[in-house]
C-alpha cells in the first residue's frame, strides 16, 4: 500500500520535470518566434537541449559525491536538488534580464545551462522515485507522475503563452526563476524526516567499475548495463530505431510556432487550439494505445501508430493551403495529438520492454535519453529546410522521413531473436 504522502511526492515529481522542461524548449520557442527571429536561427535553437541526452554522462557523480555541510542537514539528494533548483533558479532569472532581438547569444548560452540544470533535476527526481517507491509499485506510481509531468508542462507552455497577451517575457521568466525557488522548499517540507539515504557503501559498490579515468568507467558501466539487453549489432539497430522513430516529431515540434504565427493565429488560439487541445488529445492517444496494444503485438502496434502519425503531418500542408480557420486548426491538432499520444505510448512501452538483468533502471534511463538525442540534435536544420523550400515541403518531409524507422522496426520484429543470439539472418 502506497501512503497518501508518497502519491503527492511523486506528483510534485513529475511536475518540477515537465515545469522546467518547457523553460528551454516550446516556451523559449514561442518567444523567439513571437520577436520574428529567423526561422534557422530557431530551428539551430534545439541544440540547446544536448543535456538532456546526455545527461547519464554526470548522473553518478550526483549518485557518489556529497555537497559539503548540506549533506548532514538534508542528505545526499536533497542537497543535491536544492542546489541544482538555486543554479537553475539564478539561470532563469539571468536570462529574464535579455531579449532575443538584442541578447540571442546570451539567451542561448543560459537556456544551455538551463537545459543542463534541468536534465540535473530530473536524473535526481528518478533517483529519489526509487528511493520513495519500491520497484514493484512503480507501475502504480507511473500515472501520478505522468499526470503532474503534463500539467507541470502546460502551466509552463500553454498557460504561459496565454499569460504572455497581459505580461512581457522578461517579467514572465523572472516569475519562473521565483517559483522554481519555491519548489525545493516544499519537497525539503515533505521529505526532510522520511527520505531514504542510501548508505556510503551502496554508492561505492553502485558505479565500481574499476579503474581508469572518469570517461574510461562510464564506457565499461554503459557496457555492463546493456550487455543484458544484446549483441552490439542489436543495441545499435535499436539505439538507430529510438532516435528515427520519434525524430520527425521532434522536426514539427520545433517549427509549431513559427508556422501558426505564419498561418496568423494569435496567443489564444495558440494556447487553446495549439497546446491545450493537443496535450489533452494527447493523453487520449496514450489511454487508446494502451487498449490497441492488448490485442497487437508491440512491434505491430509501433509499425501502426508510427504509419498513421506520419498520415497526420500531412494535414498541416492542408492548413497551409486553407489559411487561418480555428476549426481546422482544431481538428489537425486533434489528429496530430491522438497520433503522437500513441507513438509515445508505444515507444515508452518498447523502451522498458528492452529492459532486462539487475540494471534495468538504468538501462531505462540510458535508452530514455536516445529520445533527448532526437528531439536536440536533428531538429536543428529544421529552420533550414523550411527556409530553403517552404512549409508544404517542410511536412511531406517529416511524413517521409518515418519510413526508416517504420522499415527498422519491421527488420527488428522478423530478426529479433536472432539478433539477441547473434546467429546468422537470411535475409
Amino acid at each position: 500500500m502506497i501512503p497518501k504522502k508518497s502519491f503527492c511526492i511523486i506528483w510534485i515529481f513529475g511536475l518540477m520535470s515537465g515545469f522546467t522542461l518547457m523553460i528551454s524548449s516550446y516556451t523559449l520557442n514561442y518567444w523567439l518566434s513571437i520577436e520574428k527571429i529567423n526561422i534557422k536561427t530557431i530551428g539551430a535553437f534545439s541544440l540547446i537541449s544536448i543535456p538532456y541526452a546526455i545527461n547519464f554522462m554526470w548522473a553518478p557523480i550526483l549518485d557518489t559525491k556529497k555537497i559539503p555541510v548540506i549533506y548532514a542537514i538534508l542528505g545526499a539528494k536533497l542537497s543535491w536538488l536544492l542546489v541544482i533548483q538555486f543554479m537553475l533558479g539564478i539561470c532563469v532569472y539571468i536570462l529574464s534580464n535579455y531579449t532575443p532581438t538584442n541578447n540571442l547569444t546570451h539567451i542561448a548560452v543560459f537556456g544551455i545551462l538551463v537545459s543542463f540544470f534541468s536534465s540535473s533535476q530530473d536524473s535526481l527526481l528518478g533517483a529519489m522515485r526509487t528511493e520513495i517507491v519500491s520497484s514493484d509499485q512503480q507501475g502504480e506510481i507511473s500515472g501520478i507522475y505522468i499526470f503532474g509531468y503534463r500539467i507541470g508542462m502546460l502551466l509552463s507552455s500553454s498557460g504561459v503563452v496565454y499569460i504572455s497577451q497581459y505580461l512581457s517575457w522578461n517579467m514572465i521568466y523572472k516569475l519562473y526563476s521565483i517559483i522554481i525557488l519555491f519548489f525545493p522548499i516544499i519537497l525539503i517540507c515533505l521529505l526532510k524526516k522520511n527520505t531514504p539515504i542510501l548508505d556510503e557503501p551502496y554508492l561505492q559498490k553502485k558505479h565500481d567499475v574499476g579503474s581508469g579515468n572518469y570517461f574510461q568507467k562510464l564506457y565499461k558501466l554503459i557496457n555492463t548495463i546493456l550487455k543484458p539487453v544484446g549483441n552490439t549489432k542489436y543495441i545499435i539497430l535499436i539505439l538507430t530505431f529510438l532516435i528515427l522513430y520519434k525524430m520527425p516529431d521532434n522536426f514539427i515540434n520545433m517549427m509549431l510556432n513559427p508556422f501558426l504565427h505564419h498561418i496568423g493565429y494569435n496567443a489564444l488560439e495558440i494556447s487553446t487550439a495549439g497546446k491545450l487541445f493537443g496535450a489533452i488529445s494527447a493523453m487520449i492517444g496514450g489511454l487508446l494505445a494502451s487498449y490497441i496494444m492488448k490485442k497487437k503485438s508491440l512491434y505491430k502496434s509501433l509499425l501502426l501508430f508510427g504509419f498513421i502519425h506520419a498520415l497526420a503531418h500531412l494535414l498541416y500542408i492542408y492548413q497551409e493551403f486553407s489559411g487561418k480557420n480555428i476549426y481546422i486548426l482544431f481538428i489537425i491538432t486533434g489528429f496530430e495529438g491522438v497520433t503522437s499520444g500513441m507513438t509515445m505510448a508505444a515507444y515508452i512501452a518498447f523502451i522498458a520492454s528492452l529492459c532486462t538483468g539487475r540494471y534495468r533502471a538504468t538501462q531505462y534511463s540510458f535508452f530514455s535519453s536516445m529520445m533527448g538525442l532526437s528531439r536536440s540534435i536533428f531538429p536543428s536544420i529544421s529552420g533550414y529546410i523550411v527556409a530553403h523550400f517552404d512549409w508544404n515541403a517542410f511536412y511531406l518531409f517529416t511524413s517521409i522521413a518515418t519510413i526508416p524507422a517504420l522499415l527498422l522496426i519491421m527488420y527488428l520484429d522478423k530478426n529479433r531473436l536472432k539478433l539477441k543470439l547473434n546467429e546468422p539472418i537470411n535475409d
